[in-house]
């Protein structure tokens, strides 16, 4: 079982529209919905990738209720829930049909409070304490003050528990992190920017950062761009994994996904450049279907003899 943590979950809609202007009345020609979140994103990705992945977090009203359902009966997934006061939020993305173009509008954070912030870590606690848990996958941004320690309490607990960490986050839930730190930290550019307080690092400035990391005992630090080459330290060793020219369908959710497929590959004992790919294929894999993490892995495999890797 891999726990798939996810403080701040929403209700992912799509809408596809005609081409249109602001201003515009817009009739929508289509509506989907996924639970989304990045941990809720990475546990779908994993269970399509073979693996037992529950994700563990908070919902609330009907929005919550919703992506329960959906988690239930669209990904087959038995997520370990905290009911909340505060309802989930939503976001709608509005795709114009027959492009790229998307704009995503998200709702205000939910407030958590102390009581329900509490709980999860309590839950989490017992999952490892079942000694079922193989891994612990720590996803995403923190909405509010009562959650902002949390990645910092449950690395703690992991820790302890000899299982390891899989950290995806940024802004306040990676400024509390002071140790001990997660077994794999991946942090896209943006969010490196914002950690470092420089507005456009230089990958000089990226791999200073990644060194910091392994020094306080990160075993696997990465970068990752966009489509663009993927910054990695592995114990000491650095690499760029280049990704595979595609034509995308949607990029959202590739970076949960290549936590996935580096959770995946990590569990089945592959040497580490070979995790590494299973990582970045999946990510591509990801970027080639439209719902995120609703990958296939018959898909990653054909695309890991693809991905790059170079010795820095």
């Amino acid at each position: 079982m891999i726990v798939c943590v996810t403080l701040n979950p929403c209700l992912d809609r799509t809408l596809t529209v005609a081409p249109w202007r602001p201003g515009d009345l817009v009739r929508g020609g289509t509506l989907r919905e996924v639970a989304g979140g990045k941990g809720n994103n990475v546990a779908r990705a994993l269970s399509r990738l073979g693996r037992s992945a529950v994700p563990a977090t908070f919902l609330g009203g009907e929005l919550g209720a919703r992506c329960e359902s959906l988690l239930r009966g669209q990904d087959r997934l038995d997520p370990v829930i905290i009911a909340t006061a505060s309802t989930t939020r939503a976001i709608l993305t509005v795709h114009t049909r027959g492009t790229a173009e998307q704009t995503a509008f998200f709702d205000p954070d939910p407030e958590i409070t102390e009581t329900e912030a509490h709980l999860l870590v309590r839950v989490v606690e017992k999952m490892l304490d079942g000694r079922r848990a193989r891994a612990l996958a720590l996803s995403g941004s923190s909405p509010a003050a009562a959650t902002h320690g949390l990645y910092r309490d449950m690395t703690a607990l992991a820790a302890d528990r000899g299982v390891p960490v899989f950290l995806d986050t940024y802004g306040p839930a990676l400024d509390a992190v002071r140790g001990p730190w997660a077994t794999v930290i991946k942090i896209n550019r943006r969010e490196a920017s914002i950690f470092l307080m420089r507005p456009d690092p230089s990958d000089q400035d990226l791999w200073r950062l990644l060194e910091t990391w392994s020094g306080q005992g990160v075993k696997s630090a990465l970068v990752t761009d966009g489509a663009n080459p993927i910054l990695i330290l592995h114990e000491g060793s650095a690499y760029r994994a280049i990704p595979p020219a595609i034509e995308p369908v949607n990029t959202i959710g590739s970076g949960d996904c290549l936590l996935a497929g580096l959770i995946d590959g990590r569990l089945s004992g592959l040497e580490p450049l070979a995790w590494i790919r299973r990582g970045v294929a999946a990510a591509v894999a990801n970027a080639l279907v439209w719902d995120s993490g609703a990958i296939d892995a018959d898909s990653v495999a054909r695309l890991e003899d693809r991905v790059q890797i170079e010795k820095c």
